[in-house]
């Protein structure tokens, strides 16, 4: 064979060669890259894809499930309202109390050390409860109350007011839980990005482009039990785009519902409870008279029926 026959061959190999293992390095990058884990690529398209997240923390919390009653009014309490002179009460099984002003009493819900003193003045216990907003269909303000954390949407944890359009209040209805008992052991919660991933890459609530304005630590009722008791559960709250509020299981990582319904079930619950419960449950604050209850409880009974029919949004006569 000639010398140049041979050395075209080598050529030919080496090229040959030069092929396989560029094919072989190629193979080694694609395997590596796919070796990449899929939670730090969920990261990634969360933090391309949401605003808002650099106040958002990665941290560790813990939390203890609380198990909860309904809290009766103490005499001291009772003792206080007997000083609201310009209202008056009913209430249910020492724990669900409605009151109705003489005369409206002027609000000014702009400014949060003012409405916190005038509520102190007229509202017993007002202090425990946070301002949540205000439904204007029915001229509602809600207000969650708060055992170190606020306890969301819950119909035994509430105060509920109403004002007219001069804002100034008219009635209330005021419900609270106690803690029965306090779990030794706190619970590991799910940082808060786990929070924001779970809304976005499970439950599909968040949209490209959304943006998280806060997220804060509170309690959501688990379940009830047959004794009355309630178990609440760690909740993360999520504010989105300033106006869309999402409730997460700060344990488990699910989202709970929309809470859309929740004034409507709540009227109805205070509705069928003035309906149902024997007269030897009621205590009255402010009237003596046989007539003035009864006129006291038809009242009520009418201004819940107002409230109710603006929340479903029925013209009201």
């Amino acid at each position: 064979m000639q010398w140049g026959q041979i050395k075209s061959l080598f050529i030919i190999c080496f090229f040959i060669l030069n092929i396989f293992l560029v094919q072989q390095l190629l193979d080694k990058r694609d395997e590596n890259q796919s070796f990449i884990p899929e939670e730090s690529s969920k990261e990634e398209e969360l933090r391309l894809n949401i605003n808002g997240l650099g106040n958002v923390s990665e941290e560790s919390f813990e939390a203890p499930l609380i198990y909860a009653k309904n809290k009766s009014l103490s005499d001291q309490s009772i003792a206080q309202i007997e000083q609201f002179s310009n209202q008056k009460n009913a209430i249910i099984n020492d724990t669900v109390m409605f009151g109705q002003f003489n005369e409206p009493v002027a609000i000014n819900m702009n400014n949060e050390e003012a409405y916190k003193e005038t509520l102190s003045r007229v509202i017993v216990n007002s202090g425990d409860y946070m301002f949540w907003g205000k439904d204007e269909r029915s001229g509602l303000l809600i207000f969650f109350q708060v055992m170190d954390y606020p306890i969301y949407y819950n119909t035994n944890a509430l105060l509920l007011i109403q004002v007219n359009d001069d804002s100034e209040m008219l009635q209330y209805v005021q419900t609270s839980l106690e803690i029965e008992e306090e779990t030794v052991e706190t619970k590991d919660l799910i940082p808060q990005i786990d929070a924001v991933s779970n809304l976005y890459h499970k439950a599909n609530e968040l949209r490209t482009g959304d943006e998280v304005n806060d997220i804060n630590l509170g309690y959501h009722n688990l379940i009830s039990l047959p004794n009355g008791e309630q178990v609440l559960n760690p909740t993360w709250n999520v504010k989105v785009n300033k106006t869309k509020e999402y409730f997460v299981n700060a344990i488990e990582g699910h989202n709970y519902p929309q809470n859309n319904d929740f004034l409507r079930t709540s009227i109805i619950n205070y509705q069928e409870l003035l309906q149902n419960t024997n007269e030897s449950n009621f205590q009255f604050i402010h009237v003596e008279e046989a007539e003035e209850k009864s006129k006291l409880l038809n009242m009520i009974k009418d201004d819940l029926t107002v409230v109710y029919n603006r929340i479903i949004g029925v013209e009201n006569e």
